[in-house]
This record gives structure tokens, sequence and C-alpha cells, in this order.
């Protein structure tokens, strides 16, 4: 039994990984990065499992393990309401592995101050794990406090840290990790896997819309779009018709920091697709390939300078969020750049 069946595609990573715990010279601090979807979080918990030497949490991303850590709590009393609003500081597994998550969107300092005096104070013999999960939603306080404990880990003690952000993480935790790149898969691998699991559909443009990311691809299939991509085309079609200011930016306050960067590469992506679409290009250069009647639809809206916009916009956008500025100022401020942009083009 492979520990890292889960994982669609990143042979060559987990190759890597799996030698060298084999050799014993594997560091105990690693910086797993790239974008949502590639299997981080899956090739995370199989390294853990390799390490220790069982299954640790769950092999489907964790989540028959959290399902029955949120069954026991409400049979221990915990309201259902409580359990999905509030996770816990810290999953642990056998006392052996230990899985962080974001409480409330974000990662607290005091649960890496749990950690610490609660279990890896006291580990005893043999190896333990301490997964990271979405590191890109940690403050300055709780980068800072992880960073000295990775300068001198507890021996047999192996850190894992994931994000979807590396431009986030502090130049001091890089250098004293190991960088693990997730890149896209090949469409062939991602068919194959997708069969295996059972899906009979037609999967070319889900896959043209996927860029490489099964997870994408799979709810694409599942689902025939995605939120955040149906909020970009929506905000396309909306952007040049006379609606008050407001009505758009309320429809995105609620967004987390990560969804509103996803929103900016949708938005970007379909800027792409109108341009392509504008110079007669065929389907397969499409990006959101499933979304093209629609696109055709707004595109004697949008001329190639406004799109250009689009493009530019984003992309300090994301900056803006990498640097926390606050989420509602960096939409308004897109909003408001490109109904300038579209208001030019008509005059």
């Amino acid at each position: 039994m492979s520990y890292f069946e889960q994982v669609i595609g990143q042979k060559a990573t987990i190759d890597h990984l799996t030698t060298l715990v084999e050799r014993g010279t594997l560091p105990h601090s690693l910086l797993f990065y790239g974008e949502k979807g590639l299997g981080k979080l899956n090739t995370a918990i199989g390294l853990a499992s390799l390490l220790i030497g069982r299954l640790v949490f769950s092999a489907d991303g964790g989540a028959q393990f959290l399902e029955a850590v949120a069954n026991a709590r409400q049979a221990d009393g915990e309201s259902e309401k409580k359990t999905e609003a509030e996770g816990l500081p810290i999953y642990v597994d056998g006392g052996q592995a230990f899985w962080l998550r974001p409480m409330k969107n974000m990662l607290k300092v005091e649960q890496w101050y749990e950690l610490l005096s609660s279990y890896l104070g006291r580990t005893g013999s043999g190896r333990h794990v301490v997964i990271v999960e979405d590191f890109q939603t940690a403050n300055a306080v709780m980068a800072n406090a992880m960073l000295k404990t990775i300068e001198e880990p507890p021996a047999d003690v192996f850190f894992i840290i994931i994000t979807n952000q590396i431009a986030s993480v502090l130049p001091t935790i890089k250098s004293r990790c190991m960088l693990v790149p997730f890149e896209p898969v090949s469409n062939d691998i991602i068919t194959a896997a997708l069969r295996k699991e059972g899906f009979t559909e037609d999967l070319q443009q889900a896959l043209g819309a996927g860029q490489g990311n099964p997870d994408l691809v799979r709810e694409l299939v599942l689902r025939g779009t995605l939120p955040l991509l149906e909020q970009a085309v929506k905000m396309l079609e909306q952007l040049p018709k006379a609606l008050f200011f407001t009505q758009l930016s309320l429809q995105t306050e609620s967004l987390k920091r990560d969804d509103m960067r996803e929103l900016m590469g949708w938005l970007r992506l379909l800027a792409r697709d109108m341009m392509a679409l504008r110079a007669g290009a065929p389907d397969d250069v499409l990006q959101c390939p499933l979304h093209k009647e629609r696109l055709l639809q707004i595109l004697p809206s949008w001329k190639v300078k406004t799109l250009l916009t689009v493009e530019r916009e984003t992309l300090a956008a994301e900056e803006a969020l990498r640097l926390n500025v606050k989420a509602g100022l960096v939409m308004d401020g897109v909003l408001l750049a490109l109904r300038q942009a579209l208001k030019e083009d008509t005059q």
C-alpha cells in the first residue's frame, strides 16, 4: 500500500521525498507551496504516514478524520453549529501526528503555543510530525513563533508547512525549510485518475479550464462551473450595465482573502479569453471554454484597451492582498478602475 495513492501526479516530488525518508536525510522542516488543488495536503499526510509508519488522519485529505472528530464533539454535547463554525486548535492522531488548521480563517499564535506546551514538550520516543495547513493565513506573530521552533527543532519532530502563497512566507522561514514546489499536472495523468474514480464524461473542456489542477478539473466536471469563476463571469456581465456601485461591491464583501485572490485570477483568465475571441482564436486556446457563449454575448461591451485594464488591475489587486491591504478596499479599487475604463471606451 502506498500512502500517496490519493495524490494525482507529483510523482517526482513524492519519489524524492520517499528517498530522503529511506536514507534518513529528510530535513526537519519542509515548505510545500503551489496553488490550491495540486495535492499538497494529501502529500503532507502521505509523508507524515511514511515517517510514522502507519496511516495518519485519513488518506482523503483528512476528510474522514475531521468528520469523525466532529461527530465525537457533538456526541460530547457540542452543538452542530459550533462544531461547524469552530475547529480545534490542534488535531491529534495517536500522539504522533499533529495538524494545525486555520481557526475562523486564521492560524493563531495560541495554537502554536498549545502545540509546544501540551505536545512537543513531551513527545517521548519515535518520530512526530506537525502539519501546518494554509500558512498564508498566519499573521506575523504566529510566523515568528514558529520560526523560533524550526530554528532549533525538537529531536525527531518534522514540520510540514503548506501554503498557497509562497510570496507571503517570511524569507527567514523559507531559508530554514526545504522548499517543495507543486506544479500543474498533465492532462493525461488527470484523465487517467478521474477515469479510475469512475468519471465517464467528456473531460476536454474541463481539462482546458482546469489548467493542470486536478481538483479544479474534478469540480468542473461535477458542477459545470466553479463558484468563484461563475462570480467572475457575472462581474464581467454586470460591469458594463448601469448598476449602482454598491451592488457590485456587496456581492464580494464576504469573500476571504484567498478567495479574493482566486477571483482576481479568474477575471484575468476571462479577460484573456475575450481578447482571444476578439482575434478569432479557436476554442482549444481558450482557458475557460465552458463560458465561451456568455463571453461572446458581452464581448461588444469590452474593448481590448479595457480588457488590458482587467489584466493590470487584477495583478495590482493580488499584490495589494499579499501586502494585507483590506480586501474590501482592494475590490472597490478594481471595480472603480474597470468602470472608469468602460466609461472612457464609450466616449
